[in-house]
């Protein structure tokens, strides 16, 4: 501020200047007012939170009720469908856990040479075999991979007919060892002697297992070998052999 008499700067609120001494008019009541309607606001807000609730509840109201309607529709699609991929999710680690607990390595190979017999599966117990084993049936006895299922089930059903209960087979691993590198070396020699196959053996265990049948309990050793990612069964083999040999002459 500036004095109206001799221009000399002067305090915001003085009354007289102090360099003239001449007494300064006072802004009156109506220039306050104006100048404080006029003045920006201090501080912001976005309208819509400034809005009252009758302006919110009319804005509702003027929605398209078909809108609404596709909207609470959408959102309960969404709603469903994640929980659908939430349950197949906890589904997947579900069966992930449980193999790992009851089928982990050998154990599935295991199941299939007890549960192959039982429900007279060729399918289930060649699945016990390498492809370098198949190669060796269908070469030394001009057999496929079809007739040696067919042969397998009509054997199965033969011996669970005269020996067994079919269906009613159990069985419990008793004792396990893991095979030493030596062992491993005389098992992929065997192999080469008598299917006339070379594979390499990554991992080998041998399993007491305690069979079952019915009432009628017996036990016996396998031997299961990890031939690439896949568990195999030195016994199932040999059955395999026995039962493409010998089919065809009234042996069951």
């Amino acid at each position: 501020m500036k004095c109206e008499h001799c221009g000399c700067e002067i305090p915001e609120r003085a009354v007289i200047c102090p360099d003239c001494g001449a007494i300064l008019p006072r802004q009156s009541e109506k220039e306050k007012n104006e100048q404080r309607q006029t003045a920006p606001s201090s501080s912001f807000s976005m309208p819509f939170l400034s809005a009252s609730a009758d302006t919110v509840q009319d804005s509702e109201k003027t929605e398209d009720p078909e809108l609404h309607k596709q909207k609470a529709e959408e959102k309960r699609f969404r709603l469903i469908r994640r929980t659908i991929f939430l349950c197949i999710l906890a589904a997947v680690l579900l069966v992930g856990i449980l193999y790992g607990v009851f089928f982990g390595g050998y154990k599935l190979a295991a199941y299939r040479y007890v549960k192959g017999v039982d429900h007279c599966s060729g399918r289930m117990y060649l699945s016990l075999v390498p492809d370098a084993y198949m190669d060796y049936l269908e070469n030394t006895y001009d057999t496929t991979r079809r007739d040696v299922k067919e042969m397998l089930s009509d054997y199965f059903t033969y011996w669970n007919a005269n020996y067994g209960e079919e269906g009613s087979m159990s069985y419990t691993i008793d004792r396990t060892q893991t095979l030493d590198e030596e062992t491993i070396v005389s098992l992929e020699q065997e192999l080469q002697e008598l299917y006339r196959i070379d594979v390499d053996i990554k991992k080998a265990v041998e399993a007491d297992i305690t069979i079952d049948d019915g009432g009628t309990k017996a036990s016996e050793s396998a031997t299961f070998v990890k031939i690439g990612m896949k568990w195999c069964c030195m016994e199932a083999m040999e059955d395999i052999d026995f039962v493409v040999v010998n089919d065809g002459y009234d042996v069951w």
